[in-house]
Parts: C-alpha cells; sequence; structure tokens
C-alpha cells in the first residue's frame, strides 16, 4: 500500500513565547562563531540528515538553476532513471502499510508502558514531501512526527518529535529498483517555541515564491554570486539561542530540543519492506532490539534509555590561540593538518579567508571520525577537561560502508542485522569493535571530557549488542553458551573500575560496561568458550579369583581309540594323540 505523507490528523500546536526551560538540554552554538579572527572547535553530536526528498539525478547533475525535486515516480518532470532518497516516514494507518512508524512510548522505572499518540508531522508539510511506491520498495518521505505521551512528562511537557529517516539510491531498470543505504531514528522531547522575533533577518536568503525554506532543497542565494540557486539548507534556526530540531517557517515555529523525563526507557517500532542491515550505532543505553519478520515486513522495535553526550565548545581569536593548538591547525585553511577525514571547516558561521585574520573558522569533527579522538584531547586541556553542556539523547542510526571498511568480514554480512553499539562518550571509533586477534580482544576506543558543565565527574556507558551466530564467526565457537569479560583500560594502560553486564539471550549477546571515568580510555571485550569436555571410556575393573572362576566353565570330553576310552576335563579340552572325539 502506497502512503501518502500528508498531515491526515488535525492537532492544534501551542507555540510558547516563553523563554527556553532547559538551556542545557537545548545548548545553541553561539554568534561567537561568525567573529572575524576566530578559530572555533566544536565537539557534538550532529544534527544529520533531517529532510525528505526525491532527486533526480540527471537534473541534479546539470547545474544548480533546476529543481532536481520529484514527486513521486510519476512525476513527468523527472527521469528516474537513477534517483537518490531521503525519507521521513510516516506513521502507519493500517495494519498492512510498510515504511512507517508503527508507534511509540514510554516505560517507567516500575516497567509500566506509555504509549504515545500521534499529534502531527512537523512542519505539516515537508518542503520536498514524494509519494513512494510499494512495487519499488521506495518509502514515501515527508516531515518528522509530534507525539503526545501522557503520563511521560518532562519539564517542556509530554511532546516528542519522532523521525525515523530511510535514505537510498535507485533506478527504474535496476533491479531492485532502490537499495537502502542508510537507516536513522530518534526521539526528542521538544517545546514548540515561537521564533519570528529571533530569527526574521535569517529570511534574507529564502526566495522562494512562497518566502518559506524549511531544511531540505530550497532556491536559495547563493552568496557573494547574489543569483539564487537550488541547493540544500539545513539548521535553520540556529540563532545563537534556539536549537530547533525541527522548524516550520509557514507559522514561524521551532521544534526547541527540551530534557527527557527522568527514570523512562523509550521505545520505537516501525515497519519496512527493506529490512536494516549491517550495524547501528546509537546514543542510548542498555538498548533491546527485536527483529519480527512477517508477510515480507520486518518489524523493528528498539528499546533504551537516554543518555547524556557531554559537548565541548571553545572559541579562541587566531592570534590568541595557545601554539600548541594553533600548530594542529593549517594557517591558510583552518583545517586540522593530520587528517582530512572530517576537519568540518565552514561549519556554522563561517567567514572565508586564506588569512586567519580575516576568517572565521569552526572545525566541528563527526564523532566517529578518526580525527574526531586525537583533536578533542588536545582541545580538553584548555577548556579545563569540563564539557560545555551535555544533553541527552535517544537514537540510533546505521553505519556507512566507509565506516565499516576494515572491520572483521564477521561485522559485515549485508544480509541481517549484525548488532549494535551505544556509547555516551564525545567521540568514539569508527565502525564495530575491531577485533585485536593476537589478544583475542574487541577493542572500543572511546573519549570525552573528564567533567560535565556543572563540575561533576562524567560517567561513561558502553553497550555492545550482536547476534550470538556473529560472535561465534569472529572467533570460531560452536553452537555452546559463549562467556564473555569486559574491561575498561585508561589511555595510560591501566584499568578502571566498572560496572559489567554480560548475558546471552534470543539469539543476542548483551555485554555493558557502565561507571567508568574519562578521558580517553578503551572498552576491551574478550569472548571465550568452555573447551568441549572429551568423552571418557570407563577403565575396566580388575576381576577377582572368585568372580573369575564363577565366570570361567570347564568342560568333559570323551576320547577314544579303538577299544580304549579316556576323559579329559578342562577350560579348551584336548584329545590325547591319536584319539579322536567320541561324539
Amino acid at each position: 500500500m502506497t502512503i501518502l505523507c500528508v498531515a491526515i490528523f488535525s492537532a492544534t500546536a501551542s507555540y510558547s513565547d516563553a523563554p527556553i526551560i532547559d538551556p542545557d538540554e537545548g545548548w545553541a552554538l553561539p554568534n561567537s562563531t561568525g567573529i572575524v579572527g576566530s578559530q572555533s572547535a566544536w565537539f557534538t553530536e550532529p544534527a544529520g540528515v533531517n529532510f525528505s526528498a526525491l532527486i533526480d539525478n540527471f537534473k541534479n547533475s546539470r547545474g544548480r538553476s533546476t529543481d532536481p525535486t520529484c514527486t513521486s515516480k510519476n512525476d513527468t518532470s523527472c527521469d528516474l532513471s537513477s534517483f537518490n532518497f531521503s525519507a521521513q516516514i510516516p506513521v502507519c494507518q493500517t495494519a498492512i502499510d510498510q515504511n512507517c512508524i508503527e508507534g511509540m512510548g514510554g516505560i517507567d522505572k516500575n516497567g509500566k508502558d506509555y504509549p504515545g499518540t500521534f499529534q502531527s508531522y512537523f512542519p505539516a508539510k515537508a518542503q520536498n514531501q514524494f509519494i513512494g511506491e510499494l512495487n519499488w520498495n521506495l518509502p514515501s518521505g515527508g516531515s518528522g512526527s509530534l507525539f503526545k505521551i501522557t503520563g511521560a512528562s518532562g519539564i517542556a511537557g509530554e511532546t516528542y518529535y519522532v523521525s525515523v529517516l530511510m535514505s537510498g539510491t535507485g533506478g527504474v531498470r535496476e533491479s531492485p529498483k532502490v537499495t537502502l543505504t542508510s537507516l536513522s531514528a530518534s526521539i526528542t522531547p521538544v517545546q514548540l517555541q515561537n521564533i519570528e522575533k529571533t530569527i526574521t533577518d535569517d529570511k534574507r536568503w529564502c526566495t522562494n515564491a512562497e518566502k518559506i525554506c524549511d531544511d531540505g532543497w530550497n532556491y536559495i542565494d547563493a552568496g557573494q554570486s547574489g543569483n539564487p540557486v537550488w541547493g540544500i539548507s539545513t539548521g535553520s534556526g540556529m540563532d545563537g539561542i534556539h536549537n530547533c530540531v525541527a522548524t516550520s517557517w509557514r507559522d514561524n515555529s521551532c521544534a526547541q530540543k527540551e530534557a527527557f523525563p527522568n527514570g523512562f526507557k523509550f521505545y520505537l517500532k516501525a515497519r519496512f519492506s527493506l529490512p536494516p542491515t549491517g550495524w547501528l550505532h546509537g546514543r542510548m543505553s542498555s538498548p533491546d532490539i527485536s527483529l519480527t519478520q512477517k508477510d515480507g515486513s520486518t518489524e523493528l522495535l528498539v528499546t533504551a534509555a537516554p543518555v547524556a553526550v557531554p559537548m565541548v565548545f571553545k572559541t579562541y581569536l587566531w592570534k590568541e590561540m595557545p601554539i600548541e593548538l594553533q600548530s594542529l591547525y593549517d594557517p591558510g585553511t583552518g583545517n586540522y593538518r593530520l587528517g582530512n577525514d572530517g576537519n568540518g571547516s565552514g561549519f556554522g558561521r563561517t567567514v572565508f579567508s586564506n588569512d586567519p585574520l580575516q576568517r572565521a573558522v569552526t572545525v566541528a569533527p563527526f564523532p566517529h571520525y578518526l580525527s574526531a579522538i586525537p583533536q578533542l584531547t588536545a582541545w580538553l586541556p584548555y577548556v579545563n577537561d569540563s564539557a560545555s553542556a551535555a544533553p541527552h539523547f535517544w537514537s540510533f542510526r546505521t553505519l556507512s560502508k566507509a565506516e565499516l571498511k576494515g572491520a572483521n568480514n564477521c561485522f559485515t554480512d549485508p544480509e541481517q542485522l549484525n548488532g549494535i553499539v551505544t556509547t555516551n562518550s564525545t567521540a568514539y571509533s569508527p565502525g564495530p569493535p575491531s577485533y585485536d586477534s593476537s589478544a583475542g580482544d574487541l577493542n572500543y576506543k572511546v573519549a570525552a571530557p573528564h567533567f560535565t558543565n556543572k563540575n561533576d565527574v562524567f560517567l561513561g556507558t558502553y553497550d555492545l549488542v550482536m547476534q550470538s551466530k556473529v560472535a561465534r564467526c569472529i572467533y570460531g565457537f560452536s553452537t555452546a553458551p559463549i562467556k564473555a569479560s569486559i574491561s575498561v583500560i585508561s589511555a595510560s594502560g591501566s584499568p578502571q573500575v566498572a560496572t559489567t553486564v554480560v548475558g546471552e539471550k534470543d539469539g543476542w549477546l548483551h555485554l555493558s560496561a557502565n561507571g567508568f571515568e574519562f578521558s580517553s580510555p578503551t572498552v576491551a571485550v574478550k569472548l571465550s568458550q568452555d573447551a568441549p569436555t572429551p568423552e571418557v571410556t570407563p577403565t575396566p575393573t580388575p576381576t577377582s579369583n572368585v568372580e573369575l572362576k564363577k565366570i570361567i566353565k570347564k568342560v568333559m570330553i570323551t576320547c577314544i581309540k579303538g577299544k580304549k576310552v579316556k576323559t579329559r576335563t578342562a577350560v579348551a579340552p584336548q584329545c590325547p594323540s591319536g584319539y579322536k572325539i567320541k561324539k
């Protein structure tokens, strides 16, 4: 069944002009990133792609003067011989709908379930929404969803923004027509805020006819050229005050990120015609995963607790920047010298120039980039080894091909969901844990400030959940039960104290380490299995003479030679020479 992504439920949104309730949870990038001559570093959980679009690759390759987006497979302005898509999937309307959100909710510490109730899509109409095609496995793409969880109320209320985003590629002459390349999902408590007074000026770059430029493909000002072009705009709402999970320019509304209620786990259930495969990474703790196959559909259920992820931000004027930090960055570009896998230059408000005194650069490597851990640890001494904020997250995403590059082959089975690794560290290793065959360890590096922004010691969490057959593949184990140990080793090589949990259930191996300290430890998992017990052949018990007499019987025979007769008695009697046994 094809799903049209429209706001078919009516809901009256309440937009508040009240102050942001929790600035720590909704920490906003400050306007200091635009100061000429500045160099900033920002280590945070990125928002990622948060919009829907079906893109005609041929139109997109012809320049930016043409709208490359399509409304469906039947859009006559598009040639879908080659396309890519990102789709925020809608809420399921029937029991047979595919590629949709089946439900979400919260579970309190006593195990009571608080189901969420769908309220509306936000924005009500997505900038580039499109209708999917189930025969192609192409999902419909629209907006994120607002749910209300009565009873699971944080300080900002009971409203939650839910996003499940499917992305992939395809072509009308390909088989299969669609390939799923990534899946991501998140649950975020929000407060709908009126932002008309704070970011009205940011509409200056919005030049489409409706004067509406939500996240997605828009007709926007190219900048210095002054000529409008088609391009992607994201992060609208960065005004130094708000942290908008999503925005709706139609009503000047921001879904401001707020705090989760204490003591709750949250769950998300979705149905897919294309099942998620590979590995997941999560910002959550104690995750439980359930995959159910039925009638060509895959139901994914993820239940977990949110986690606080420390964020670090620091700005220097280049001329005042400590020489130890300054030496790490190219004066001509502001890029990190020792790696090119995510310098993040140009992130946020940036003034471009080859002169460090005439530009503004914000370096913001993604947490999984190889350069993230060394950059973060270099900056920590200059922020007193403390976080700028520690907002909470509940999210997961599939790992990209680039992150899986070099991973153990047992981790990369493309036909199944192999596992999930989660942590609350600021930066972490790319991909699944690395296998050290010499030590027999599965290693995962993490890094974060030692202190929170409230000067408390920040304690780490790490969860590794993988299919038991994946572990058996790595170690060559049999089907016998698996044993495991988990340890946390500091950067200096000394062990750290941590609460660890290990268990195997329903074909999944669960390993967890909690309560360890930072800044850059390694979490090591060692799996083992008892050697098979050899079959023991019982040693015969010596037989006594009495018992032998009972067992061994003598036999008497009669022997004849002509008229002569002789008898012989023995265990195996024999007749004398010339005699025969009388028959």
